[in-house]
């Protein structure tokens, strides 16, 4: 494999950055705030190198820190990263040990949101509109603001000519009860022994208490009741939206996603990091459904240490102990993602994802299909038919059409102007020509108010780039059509819905974020708006969403996440402790709950996410219980308060709490 270095005396450094050179390499500094080094040159020759067929960009180096570092990349086509197209890879990258963490050059057109995990290198994720690796001037290497100045010792920087060899030493971060065995923390099971007694004793004494105390058997206020239909429904009382649970008692829906006994990890080509796995032979039988994921190289960890505790019943146990917990911490809502048979089993309100939305061979950006053929036409009636099964379930609350979409987590993102640049034929793009043509009436006409000189409308078949610079003409037009392609995209599938399930609400699409108003465009299709939002607080966004579209909003995802425990990374929001996590859960509802919209809002996840990293090298410290089932006790106590609470913080018998927490930046995210 061919293989050439960038003499790192050729970046620039800007900000308080320190490089120092090392025996192996140069150790880096980068302050709390960031700072930059930047490589800037002729395209295809920056930092002196010939970049011509290379396809992969290697930061070969060791983390000093004792968490995971967020390392950014911007490469840029000219003098502003925030104007100019550009492609900006976030990538975790775990810390002690050499690693060769690998950009794919391919993935510079953004048209791909997620890169494969590969050897010590975690999630990584592709922003920006993307960029032609041809016209990339520049390149920027900095870290995600921190708590503290992170160190990396930077061995090498090289392009590659083919997929990296990658090589990864042989240490034991993780021991046999998937726990990072690096470090002691307060709560750490010491031993299988200890994993054992602890679940089983709480399993003992677990009540057998079928719904909550004091609420409607759907967990409803009983102090407030307006007309019952059988089925969930959204309620305006004059003054704030609310839900009604299917007697009609008042509901806010307080949720835990992925209500479910597993915590999915990649051990694909890390086995010498983990000091045992646990053995197939020995829990194959067990594990039953799991058992194609762990030929895929994914195992589950806390499966394996529940039939520890519960042998072949562990499935059963971990059901009783889950609905205990759920009624002891007042969760009412059965969140996203949680496995079916526990539902089943619950009896207790839920929220189902749909599986599969509707897509097409042929995608405009992402995984933005083709909204104008008969194919997604088609799909969207076989999406909907997956709703019988619920039709009739009065625990259901609703469904999502589908969760955050990647197209739509571009800013600036004219979705029809992507269309154009798409070389392939497509029902949209012969709908968007027709609508320009029916609009302009002759190609002399387009031209004068585009400023261009196309001989036909056949002439913007072939791929046209960045139409919406042209004129303001050209960019109105990318608008108007980007929103009739969004409005398809939400009501076609939509209405499919509501034909096969007339009885459950439709609650959205979980959108990321609502980074242009023009992701809201078909929303009079929902009958309440989701979005996931990890701000430290949300009223600001359930507010916009709420004011744009007048209707109800639900959080379909939020979360904290500390250091304080053996994790090497925290959450999209990050505090220092797991009384901080609790302190900020309270405050999240508190100031959503300002908010006349907020219906609901769903905590992401019930456990910790493997140590190592999941399916995408995901790794954050967010559950409610750790890799052994334990609680995280500090902060699940105060979560109950919360959850208990959640009527009186609706009628505004609070106390905020937000300037007692103690919050860090962020490590990963976006």
């Amino acid at each position: 494999m061919k293989k050439q270095s960038i003499d790192m005396g050729q970046f620039r450094i800007t900000g308080d950055v320190k490089m120092e050179e090392q025996a192996d390499g140069y150790l880096l500094t980068f302050p709390e705030e960031g700072g930059r080094l930047i490589l800037a040159g002729a395209p295809m020759h920056l930092g002196g190198v010939d970049w011509t067929g290379a396809t992969h960009l290697v930061f070969e180096m060791t983390t000093l820190e004792d968490f995971e570092v967020s390392m950014v990349n911007v490469f840029i086509s000219g003098q502003d990263p925030i104007n100019e197209p550009a492609a900006i890879f976030n990538t975790g990258v775990l810390p002690g040990i050499r690693v060769m963490s690998a950009r794919a050059l391919s993935d510079l057109d953004s048209n791909r949101m997620m890169s494969p995990q590969t050897p010590g290198r975690l999630k990584q994720i592709v922003l920006g509109q993307g960029v032609e690796l041809e016209k990339v001037v520049a390149l920027i290497v900095t870290t995600k603001k921190c708590h503290k100045p992170q160190r990396i010792l930077m061995h090498d920087i090289y392009l590659t000519w083919g997929e990296p060899e990658y090589q990864l030493e042989e240490k034991k971060l993780v021991d046999r009860l998937g726990q990072l065995a690096t470090r002691e923390w307060k709560g750490k099971t010491a031993t299988e022994e200890e994993l054992v007694s602890s679940l089983q004793e709480e399993l003992a004494a677990c009540t057998q208490k079928e719904a909550f105390e004091g609420r409607s058997r759907f967990g409803g206020d009983l102090s407030t009741k307006w007309e019952g239909t059988g089925y969930f429904r959204t309620h305006f009382d004059g003054k704030r939206w609310y839900l009604a649970d299917p007697e009609g008692y008042r509901f806010v829906s307080v949720g835990v996603d992925c209500m479910a006994p597993n915590d999915d990890c990649n051990y694909a080509r890390i086995r010498q990091l983990f000091e045992e796995l646990p053995d197939p032979e020995k829990f194959s039988d067990a594990y039953g459904e799991y058992i194609p994921q762990w030929d895929a190289h994914r195992l589950y960890f806390s499966i394996a240490n529940l039939m520890r505790a519960f042998g072949e019943n562990w499935k059963k146990a971990w059901m009783k102990l889950s609905k205990s917990r759920m009624l002891e911490w007042h969760v009412n809502t059965i969140g996203n993602w949680s496995d079916k048979e526990f539902i089943k089993e619950a009896k207790l309100p839920y929220v189902w994802p749909l599986d599969a939305f509707p897509d097409t061979e042929v995608h405009i950006f992402r995984d933005f299909p083709d909204v104008f053929s008969k194919e997604y036409e088609e799909n969207a009636e076989k999406f909907a038919e997956q709703l019988k099964e619920f039709k009739e379930d009065p625990y259901m609350i609703g469904y999502f059409l589908r969760n955050e979409p990647e197209w739509a987590f571009v800013q600036n993102l004219l979705i029809a102007e992507k269309l154009l640049e798409n070389a392939e034929d497509t029902a949209s793009r012969e709908a968007f020509l027709a609508r320009l043509a029916e609009k302009y009436k002759t190609i002399e006409a387009l031209n004068e108010a585009w400023n261009q000189d196309y001989d036909s409308f056949a002439d913007l078949s072939i791929p046209v780039e960045r139409m919406s610079t042209f004129s303001e003409a050209a960019r109105q037009d990318a608008y108007d059509f980007s929103v009739e392609m969004i409005r398809r995209y939400v009501s076609i599938p939509s209405q499919a819905c509501k034909r096969v399930d007339p009885h459950h609400m439709n609650l959205g699409m979980r959108y990321a974020m609502l980074i242009d108003p023009i992701l809201l465009e078909g929303y009079e299709n929902f009958d309440v708006f989701s979005l996931n939002c990890y701000s430290d607080r949300p009223y600001d966004m359930i507010r916009q969403a709420g004011e744009l579209t007048g209707k109800p909003i639900m959080v379909g995802e939020f979360q904290f996440g500390a250091l304080d425990v053996g994790m090497l990374c925290a959450g999209i929001q990050s505090v220092k402790t797991q009384k901080d996590r609790g302190l900020a859960y309270r405050d999240y509802y508190e100031n959503a709950m300002d908010s006349p919209y907020f219906v609901g809002a769903h905590y992401f996840t019930l456990n910790d996410e493997s140590t190592l990293g999941r399916f995408d090298g995901e790794n954050m410290q967010i559950g409610f219980v750790d890799v052994c089932q334990r609680p995280y006790q500090d902060f699940v106590e105060l979560a109950a308060e919360t959850n208990r609470d959640i009527y009186d913080i609706a009628d505004g018998q609070r106390k905020n709490v937000g300037g007692m927490i103690q919050r860090i930046p962020q490590i990963m995210g976006f």
